[in-house]
């Protein structure tokens, strides 16, 4: 993680219903600052997304500071989107 970022979203593949999701955290108790950077604490994070249904033993999540997502299509090429 690099220490100039501010994580801003959690992404969640939860493997129980076979969906993603992706959580804007800003402005959520999540993260703690430590010498002007964001960083998100674990526990906080786990407890936000068992709070929001998911079953943390079937699932598996990340912090990042983008909304891109990256989506190939049929043809092979990479879309990125919001």
């Amino acid at each position: 993680m690099k220490k100039d970022k501010t994580m801003k979203y959690i992404t969640v593949l939860d493997f129980e219903n076979g969906s993603v999701f992706r959580y804007n955290i800003q402005g959520k108790v999540l993260l703690t600052k430590h010498k002007g950077t964001w960083y998100p604490e674990s526990e906080s994070c786990a407890e936000f997304l068992g709070d929001v249904g998911h079953n943390l033993s079937n699932c598996e999540w990340m912090v990042h500071d983008s909304a891109e997502i990256y989506t190939q299509t049929n043809e092979g090429d990479v879309v990125i989107t919001n």
